[in-house]
């Protein structure tokens, strides 16, 4: 069984975090809380996540300087992988994990850390600092750079979205209704939308902080991860109901089955302009069209994908909780880049690891 399967990808992971309800908030918009400045490598509470054993890469992103960044379990580190993938790493210290993270405006690699309550920085030297956040236990799930500038994520368990600049100022909004933010992404409008992923709902906010909700058309569906796509609405998974759906910015909704059975993990918008889908339980990657024609690549079954993402290079690239990134092209070719030996690598001494190349079965519409 994939050792993510247990696990809602966006549940709170801190020892003893709990729900926080919603304060003096209108159903127009989010209250604000702000904090400012940069704390530099603050301590972490004595929480821990609740993560899977073993060295397994876990959410990847295209970064600004072309390169894809992935976080570990289990290891206080994030990972480079070049489109030639060369596999660097960088030791981020002072405790804590990484969780998703996002490329920033400066250049950066910007990064959830909810066992340390904080958003971390990871400089192109290395250098790491972090920005605690205001709301104790808050959960810090989610990231994204905004069309403002600004870096925004979820507050899985404190039902809130943060927003922070590059200089490290820090505002919170309270949601006008309980949600469970999970997965965010900026919209082709200037807004900001994130699942809901326990009351079955996707949510925009504005860059004031008003929030328009649309509920999703069958109950428990559990939406999770979301991604603008290339025709300008937003597409997200749903883990529960096995489906994904799409949301145009006029709140019109709909849903699709995919043609491989099983939890969708992850979503990615595409170099081709099609939506990919991992399904981690059936070692598939799906190929949504904007009109919905789905296809599945079904992948070798020691190739777990997880979390996927679109590179430079024209292809998808995914995680392997096994310790390895595998490089899909959009024809269905995959080669696989192990990540395990070059965890104590110093990134100034990157190289490219042994590779494996192999060829998929595809089903569907091609």
């Amino acid at each position: 069984m994939h050792p993510f399967d247990r696990l809602n990808p966006f549940s709170a992971r801190v020892n003893s975090q709990r729900s926080l309800s919603s304060r003096g908030a209108s159903s127009s918009g989010g209250e604000e809380a702000k904090s400012a400045g940069f704390a530099r490598l603050p301590t972490a509470p004595s929480g821990r996540a609740a993560i899977p054993r073993g060295p397994a890469p876990f959410a990847i992103v295209l970064g600004p300087d072309l390169n894809l960044w992935f976080t570990h379990f289990r290891a206080n580190r994030i990972g480079r992988i070049s489109p030639l993938g060369e596999v660097a790493s960088f030791d981020l210290k002072n405790g804590g994990f990484p969780e998703r993270l996002a490329g920033g405006p400066d250049g950066a690699i910007w990064f959830t850390d909810p066992s340390g309550n904080r958003i971390g920085r990871l400089a192109r030297d290395g250098a790491v600092s972090y920005v605690p956040l205001p709301t104790p236990e808050s959960g810090p799930a989610a990231i994204t750079l905004g069309p403002d500038g600004n870096m925004w994520f979820t507050e899985h368990a404190a039902n809130r979205i943060g927003r922070i600049t590059p200089l490290g100022s820090v505002t919170e909004f309270v949601l006008p209704h309980p949600g469970g933010p999970a997965g965010i992404a900026s919209g082709p409008d200037g807004a900001l939308y994130f699942a809901e992923n326990s009351v079955n709902r996707i949510d925009r906010i504005s860059a004031a902080g008003r929030v328009d909700e649309f509920m999703l058309p069958n109950p428990h569906s559990l939406p999770s991860s979301i991604v603008k796509g290339a025709d300008g609405n937003l597409w997200f998974t749903e883990i529960a109901a096995q489906r994904i759906g799409r949301l145009t910015p006029n709140g019109d909704m709909t849903e699709y089955t995919l043609p491989a059975a099983g939890t969708p993990l992850g979503i990615a918008a595409g170099p081709d302009g099609n939506i990919w889908v991992t399904i981690a339980a059936r070692h598939a990657i799906c190929r949504v069209a904007s009109d919905g024609r789905a296809s599945a690549f079904f992948l070798p079954v020691d190739t777990t994908p997880s979390f996927i993402a679109g590179g430079s290079d024209g292809n998808l690239w995914f995680t392997d909780p096994s310790g390895k990134i595998g490089r899909f092209t959009t024809s269905g070719f995959l080669t696989e880049f192990p990540t395990i030996a070059a965890e104590n690598r110093p990134a100034s001494s990157e190289t490219t690891p042994e590779t494996r190349r192999r060829p998929s079965l595809m089903i569907g519409t091609p």
